[in-house]
């Protein structure tokens, strides 16, 4: 047992066999002489090391160097094979473990520079018997650890590049060593697990200070990896963002393979984006089959929108809405916000003039979504709902579900902006048959006697006409919604097809009409039972609007006795006033008999009170 000077011990006791005639350490050995032997124990892990034999042996005599056998007949002297010849004999019979305890404990024995390159050379080598007996998460933690070159792995791998052309293989050879070669031919299972390690180890391994020294194998190899496995999601991820893949030939291996759509990636992320979009067009026109994506065209579009070279935008923009002109807006209306390259509408409208389904799509979008107040803007769009619409109309095959949706948008518009000329507007379909757009365009010029003409006699759609008012009068103040009603009614009783739909407009609205009003327009030649119902409901209205004249007028006296009562309160209370009485503002006393006192019972100057007043 061996015990240290406070009376521990760091290492179990050693268990030397009967019959020791004598003992001694030569550190970390320790020597059991018997009759015919010397045994030799490791005191790192107590087992037996070695065996010597020897004749007649009497003592051990233990130096710094060596330790001598005496005998009856000789002295024979015992050294210890040098340090690293020990690990590598070791290593040689893959005890690597043994000789990573042995180095540990014996490193003060080597200088700085030799440990460290002895102890991660047996690192790796401990994790290369790992690799082999396919003990893959240890082998991959002792690589890292021992920090391997990654092109160590990959030039154990056929058909694996490395590129570097200063790269030469230094890994210690071990001794259950396989030819992977050999495998992926005869065991393919087992061979596939070789490359899900590979794929582990350089991925783990890239972001490592030790990855970064060799990027471009790393990556290289793994799009070899991904290409020949047919990995696609995990190839497209590689080639999409910043990688070190070597260009020239990564792109001949992905067109032997016809994996154009992860070409055009590979081109978008080394920043040649001229040529990832051409390749990309290809595919869409069917000159190139690429089974790997199915959304090329958008994948297109969504690059185009976040693309900010102006100039490679222009030169496809053409292509893009020559095929889709939905779609194709979206380069324009999609852009990311940190993009400086905005074009602006002016740049836009140049291209889109070509284009009318994708120029009404860019006008909502400065319209609803960029909230734009300019005139043209809003003209425009309305402009174009109208051509669309007209064109529409003209076409014996037109989609009536289609333009009754425009007709509701362009109405919509009409009546909730107010930055479009409406004298333009109502220009332009004067003579179609848009006779609600035409009210709605009348309407925002004030031309509402005109705008329910059109209405009533044109459209000759009563419940549109009695919309108008109520949308026309929303928001103002009651005697311009008693008079555009009065309006209609007067044109109802212009004609005498519209007696009965005088006749509801009353009854359906006796509150939005002046009665005295009405009852002068009205023809002699109605009897009152025609009006009753609306008289009687005007006169309730009447009735309960001069009861709540009545009750606010009772409410604002008692408010004013009410404040009548606080001042006489005030006014009548004494105020003593006397040399120590001092202003509130301007804190001078109180001289002459004029003062003002405030609710709160502070006396002030009147000049000061007038001057607060006046800030």
């Amino acid at each position: 047992m061996f015990v240290m000077k406070n009376g521990t011990s760091q290492h179990p006791p050693v268990q030397l066999p009967d019959g020791v005639m004598d003992a001694a350490v030569h550190f970390p050995y320790v020597l059991a002489l018997q009759n015919q032997s010397v045994h030799i124990y490791s005191i790192l892990d107590q087992q037996l090391k070695q065996t010597v034999p020897v004749h007649n042996a009497r003592s051990l005599v233990p130096t710094e160097e060596s330790v001598f056998i005496v005998t009856d007949k000789e002295i024979q002297r015992l050294s210890p094979v040098p340090l690293e010849d020990q690990i590598h004999e070791l290593v040689n019979r893959q005890r690597v473990e043994e000789a990573l305890t042995l180095l540990e404990r014996l490193q003060h024995l080597l200088p700085r520079d030799s440990y460290k390159d002895l102890h991660k050379n047996l690192i790796c080598t401990s994790g290369m018997i790992k690799f082999y007996r396919e003990a893959f998460v240890e082998a991959k933690e002792l690589f890292i650890k021992g920090d391997l070159d990654p092109r160590e792995i990959i030039s154990l791998y056929p058909a694996m590049p490395v590129l570097s052309e200063d790269f030469t293989p230094q890994t210690t050879a071990v001794s259950n060593a396989k030819d992977l070669w050999t495998l992926s031919r005869n065991d393919w299972p087992t061979f596939q697990q070789y490359l899900s390690f590979l794929d582990d180890f350089l991925r783990e391994v890239k972001p490592t200070a030790q990855g970064q020294t060799c990027l471009q194998d790393i990556d290289s190899a793994l799009f070899k990896l991904y290409l020949e496995q047919g990995e696609n999601e995990k190839l497209d991820q590689l080639v999409s963002t910043q990688n070190n893949c070597n260009l020239q030939m990564c792109v001949a291996d992905l067109e032997q393979h016809k994996r154009f759509f992860t070409l055009g990636l590979l081109y978008q992320s080394q920043g040649q984006h001229f040529n990832a979009i051409q390749t990309w067009i290809k595919i869409v026109e069917d000159e190139s089959e690429d089974p790997s994506n199915t959304s090329v065209f958008q994948h297109i579009v969504k690059t185009l929108s976040n693309l900010e070279h102006k100039q490679i935008i222009w030169k496809f923009v053409d292509w893009v809405l020559r095929r889709d002109q939905e779609a194709g807006i979206l380069i324009f209306t999609k852009t990311n916000a940190g993009n400086h390259n905005t074009f602006v509408p002016e740049e836009v409208f140049t291209i889109l003039n070509s284009y009318p389904v994708a120029l009404t799509l860019y006008l909502e979008y400065l319209v609803n979504e960029s909230h734009s107040k300019e005139e043209k803007h809003h003209t425009m769009l309305i402009t174009s709902y109208v051509k669309r619409i007209l064109r529409s109309l003209a076409d014996d095959h037109n989609n009536e579900s289609s333009t009754e949706e425009m007709r509701h948008k362009l109405q919509q518009l009409l009546w909730q902006s107010s930055f479009y000329n409406a004298d333009q507007i109502y220009d332009q379909i004067a003579s179609s048959s848009l006779h609600v757009e035409q009210a709605i365009s009348l309407g925002k010029n004030g031309k509402h006697k005109k705008a329910l003409q059109v209405l009533v006699n044109e459209e000759k759609d009563q419940q549109a006409a009695e919309c108008y008012c109520w949308r026309t009068s929303a928001g103002r103040d009651k005697k311009f919604t008693q008079t555009i009603f009065l309006t209609l009614l007067q044109i109802y009783l212009e004609s005498s097809h519209h007696v009965i739909a005088a006749v509801d407009l009353l009854n359906k609205n006796p509150e939005s009409f002046d009665l005295s009003s009405v009852l002068m327009v009205l023809p002699e030649s109605w009897s009152l039972k025609v009006v009753l119902r609306f008289l009687c409901e005007s006169l309730r209205g009447t009735v309960h609007d001069k009861r709540m004249r009545g009750l606010e007028m009772s409410l604002a006296k008692v408010e004013t006795l009410r404040h009548r009562h606080a001042l006489m309160a005030a006014t009548h209370e004494k105020i003593q006033v006397d040399r120590g009485c001092v202003c509130h503002s301007c804190q001078k006393r109180l001289t002459g008999a004029e003062f003002l006192r405030r609710p709160t019972g502070e006396l002030t100057h009147i000049t000061c009170h007038n001057g607060e007043s006046s800030h």
